[in-house]
């Protein structure tokens, strides 16, 4: 039996910078290379030469990095056509952000012009040969173009990239996967999720009451998947909301790929119930509003921090986070300490601060039963901050392995 040889360059311990470099019958293969959008950003270790990159998604902790490895064309990469595009935009926002925070740059806009002629897309369902390892692609469940990878070859192999089980109003939930050896993401070890109905409703009910005492609601989101998972929610709502940011961009990308839509209709009414902000008067129109729905998703940077600073200190407005917070971010500072930093400048946060766990990850229970219908030999856990709440039940069905960043590992 051929032995398999792994090694995190990043994200083994923690969610962010995902990388997992993999020595597969004796083909070097890179899984993810991701950033941490963190203040300063973190990085992975440095990536040696490889044969085959795959991509799961277009997420920053999962696909940040991607353009690093693009000196030349050489290089492939294997990925959906939607995960490609969308990559794109958050690259070219990764170097703006970089410049503008006065953060080391981890790439040229050359090198993420290159990245267009490494890739090769796949759809789910689709496969691809390199030698004698045969890749089959299958949905995530995770965001629009999300994938797993299978490699059948001497070992049967799963990666999961980020999954979820349960349908969202976006996308449909993932299936096992027989396999041999499964890497699997942990992100919410050891948490379970609310019942999605309950959740939902719980959180129109929140909206209603901060409408109803003359306030405003402010919905920072992440502008991949996560907006437009919102503007499903409330598409019938009757709010009067607005919608700013890069989310408005990336919503008119999904339309173009309705098949990774669960349904491209109820995203076209949604988008089309809602007023878009399109300038500096458009957002004092905003403001005159109910909701406001607007990028960052962790209030680093973006339209959300304009709009913070005018209704911080008005105890009737509320701000509602919906989506995981990374450490040492700014909404994670809000969370923690109810403070903001406003462009360097740190001013406490009177408004109303919710949080609702909106989250496109499968949750630990769900993680668990995953697992076990995949019937794996070997379990290696990796994105997660509390492998352990996770590797203690996966005990009972396979050898598991939670090696750290750097640790070579052999399969």
């Amino acid at each position: 039996m051929e032995e398999i040889n792994i090694r995190f360059l990043g994200g083994s311990d923690r969610v962010g910078s995902l990388a997992l470099l993999a020595e597969i019958d004796n083909h070097k293969f890179l899984f993810d290379y991701g950033l941490t959008p963190s203040k300063p950003p973190e990085y992975p270790l440095p990536a040696p030469p490889v044969d085959l990159v795959f991509l799961s998604h277009a997420h920053l902790d999962h696909s940040g990095m991607i353009p690093a490895l693009c000196d030349n064309a050489s290089q492939t990469i294997v990925t959906t056509e939607l995960t490609a595009e969308i990559s794109d935009i958050l690259h070219k926002d990764t170097v703006k952000i970089a410049k503008a925070d006065g953060y080391a740059i981890p790439y040229s806009l050359g090198d993420i012009r290159r990245v267009q002629h490494c890739l090769k897309t796949f759809r789910p369902s689709q496969r691809y040969e390199i030698d004698d390892i045969e890749i089959r692609f299958h949905s995530s469940g995770h965001i629009p173009g999300s994938l797993m990878f299978e490699l059948q070859g001497s070992r049967n192999i799963l990666f999961t990239g980020d999954l979820n089980v349960t349908d969202t109003r976006l996308v449909k939930g993932c299936k096992p996967i027989p396999c041999e050896i499964l890497f699997m993401e942990g992100t919410y070890a050891g948490r379970e999720h609310q019942k999605r109905e309950e959740l939902e409703k719980a959180f129109i009910d929140k909206i209603e009451e901060v409408i109803s005492r003359g306030g405003k609601v402010i919905l920072p989101a992440f502008a991949v998947a996560r907006s437009q998972e919102l503007l499903l929610i409330l598409r019938k709502s009757g709010f009067n909301i607005w919608f700013d940011g890069m989310g408005k961009k990336v919503t008119k990308v999904y339309f173009k790929y309705p098949r990774c839509i669960r349904s491209i209709e109820n995203l076209k009414k949604a988008f089309d119930s809602v007023n878009l902000v399109h300038s500096d008067h458009g957002r004092k129109l905003a403001l005159n509003g109910e909701v406001i729905l607007t990028s960052s998703g962790m209030m680093d940077g973006g339209p959300v921090l304009y709009y913070m600073n005018k209704l911080k200190n008005d105890i009737k407005s509320a701000v509602i986070l919906t989506g995981y917070q990374i450490e040492n971010t700014n909404s994670r500072l809000l969370i923690e300490e109810k403070k903001l930093d406003f462009y360097g400048v740190i001013e406490p946060v009177y408004c109303e601060v919710e949080y609702f766990d909106f989250s496109a990850h499968a949750g630990h229970s769900e993680l668990i039963d995953f697992a076990k219908k995949c019937h794996p030999e070997k379990i290696v856990l990796m994105h997660s901050d509390n492998r352990q709440a996770l590797a203690e039940p996966l005990k009972d069905i396979a050898d598991v392995y939670t090696p750290n960043n750097g640790e070579p590992i052999s399969l």
